[in-house]
């Protein structure tokens, strides 16, 4: 019961908007590259440090994860809700079609790992100390990528 409680408070730590920080990426553009994101975009988006406000809606078990396009976080351009410890689910966004899953290791970290057709994106998560959200990526191609993302209020 009491890994439950934990679990469920990091869950709700989760809840709320937030913007990356590119002053801490590791590896990012390596990250958009292996999402296909053409090259010329991704020098632009470091060049710029251009990245949407990522919203992240807990209800329970599930969580529903939000893209926006710009800064004022009203037009999405992105949702998937995933329900922790389910089968994988199949999304379509915009062209692109992939399975998603959230889970939990044996560490007590909550895992999601998505399967694209470039290969599988295993990603964790954890809140720092203060109060950041550090997200790891371990890419198709063995690379690590380490974005931190700060609260927007």
């Amino acid at each position: 019961m009491e890994q439950n409680m934990e679990q469920l408070a990091q869950l709700q730590a989760l809840n709320g908007r937030w913007k990356q920080d590119h002053s801490q990426n590791e590896n990012y553009d390596q990250f958009l590259r292996e999402n296909g994101v053409p090259w010329f975009c991704c020098k632009i988006a470091s060049w710029l440090k251009i990245s949407p406000v990522e919203e992240y809606i807990i209800t329970g078990d599930q969580i529903t994860y939000r893209q926006y396009e710009n800064n004022d976080s009203r037009t999405i351009s992105f949702e998937m809700t995933l329900t922790v410890g389910q089968p994988p689910v199949n999304i379509a966004a915009g062209f692109s079609h992939f399975q998603a899953q959230i889970s939990w290791d044996q560490y007590g970290r909550l895992v999601t790992r998505t399967r694209k057709k470039s290969g599988e994106f295993i990603q964790t998560g954890r809140m720092d100390s203060k109060g950041d959200l550090e997200l790891t990526t371990l890419l198709p191609s063995g690379k690590t990528c380490r974005r931190v993302l700060k609260r927007v209020h």
